[in-house]
């Protein structure tokens, strides 16, 4: 999948903008576009991956799967909808609030703990 304009969160707390990025979850890295040359880092590396919003509200996905909570290393929680599968090396995370970010990839070995919530 390839996406323009986004923000990878490292677990050490770093932040970087990439022009664009391929994920495969199959995969043990992601190819981002990191300052104009095309480099791979590792999953084991990264957090989460931000796609941030453009466009306006009438052109929000409709997110399906289970309502979670996410929670990382740092004590971030994240809550949103997904289809969590611990099998891959990360997933689709649709935030409850999608004004900022319209989606975001979740590294699973950067997760604490997940919590499917009650609806």
């Amino acid at each position: 999948m390839d996406q323009s304009h986004v923000v990878l969160r490292y677990r050490d707390g770093r932040t970087e903008r990439a022009a664009s990025v391929d994920i495969d979850a199959e995969q043990q890295f992601v190819a981002a576009t990191l300052d104009g040359a095309r480099t791979e880092v590792p999953f084991s590396v990264l957090k989460a991956i931000f796609f941030p919003r453009a466009g306006g509200p009438e052109e929000i996905e409709t997110a399906t799967g289970s309502m979670i909570a996410v929670e990382f290393a740092d004590g971030e929680v994240i809550r949103g909808v997904a289809h969590y599968n611990p099998e891959r090396n990360g997933f689709f995370l649709f935030p409850h609030d999608r004004s900022k970010n319209d989606r975001i990839f979740v590294v699973n070995s950067a997760i604490v703990s997940i919590e499917v919530e009650k609806l």
